[in-house]
């Protein structure tokens, strides 16, 4: 999960300055090599590309009760907060041991920090962008897909019908056309693709979404309750992952550092 602090602005950045922004990120990531340019950069092209998109989302949760409970809160979605010995320890059908299996078995139990933003929306935009980011994950779960490159391609489509963004139809652009030429699971992502839009299109907003509450609930039982379809087979999972018996002892003996699963 991503997590900044942005500091508050009394109006929107002018087109130049968010076309300068653009400009800046893009050159590093196409001329730099990872990690002399990393998610700062990436971060920073959607600030400036979807400020408009997600100034939409913090309307949404305003129209929306659950979504005002959010912006009153300021909840962001943190793996370091998590209770993870609690997640990995729920019923194996359950939202939240999904959500534990997902971020465990890739590897991604620990937060990446971004810097502030060059450039500021109003608080309610900043927060609508944190807290989308922050639940990037969920929507994996919620959606049955991991973290290959058709899947996270497949995600994009999800989120541009349901909050489009110009960075997501970027990704889905390009992403297909590396699908296409280098990767054979080009198949997979076009079969995949219609689904994830008529999802998207015809679930719940997941921006006005309060995911700590659902924890317990049955995955489909959830799928049900947000309209959602599921795109992909990742999850629920078939079987309790091998680690998930240990995990508390393997946690608590390292609650700050980034845990592998297991081979």
């Amino acid at each position: 999960m991503i997590a900044s602090v942005a500091p508050r602005a009394s109006q929107p950045p002018s087109l130049f300055a968010r076309g300068w922004a653009v400009l800046y990120h893009c050159v590093r990531v196409l001329f730099l090599r990872w990690p002399n340019y990393d998610f700062n950069d990436l971060a920073g092209l959607q600030d400036n590309l979807d400020g408009p998109a997600f100034s939409r989302a913090a309307a949404d949760m305003r129209d929306d009760a659950e979504g005002r409970r959010l912006l009153r809160g300021r909840e962001v979605l943190r793996v370091r907060e998590l209770d993870w010995v609690y997640l990995s320890q729920l019923p194996t059908e359950s939202f939240g041991h999904n959500v534990w299996h997902h971020f465990y078995a890739n590897g991604l139990l620990e937060d990446v920090e971004l810097a502030p933003p060059r450039l500021c929306w109003d608080p309610d935009t900043e927060y609508a962008k944190a807290r989308y980011r922050s639940t990037h994950d969920m929507r994996h779960v919620l959606l049955g897909l991991g973290i290959e490159l058709h899947e996270e391609v497949c995600l994009q489509v999800f989120q541009y019908a349901q909050l489009p963004q110009k960075l997501s139809a970027l990704v889905v652009l390009f992403g297909a056309l590396k699908l296409l030429f280098v990767d054979p699971s080009w198949r997979t992502f076009f079969v995949r693709a219609p689904r994830a839009w008529r999802s998207g299109r015809r679930g719940r907003g997941l921006h006005c979404v309060c995911f700590e509450e659902l924890w317990e609930l049955p995955l489909d039982a959830l799928r049900e309750r947000l309209g959602v379809t599921a795109v992909g087979a990742r999850y629920p999972v078939a079987e309790r992952h091998r680690d998930a018996a240990d995990f508390p002892r393997i946690y608590k003996a390292q609650p700050n550092t980034q845990i592998e699963s297991t081979p």
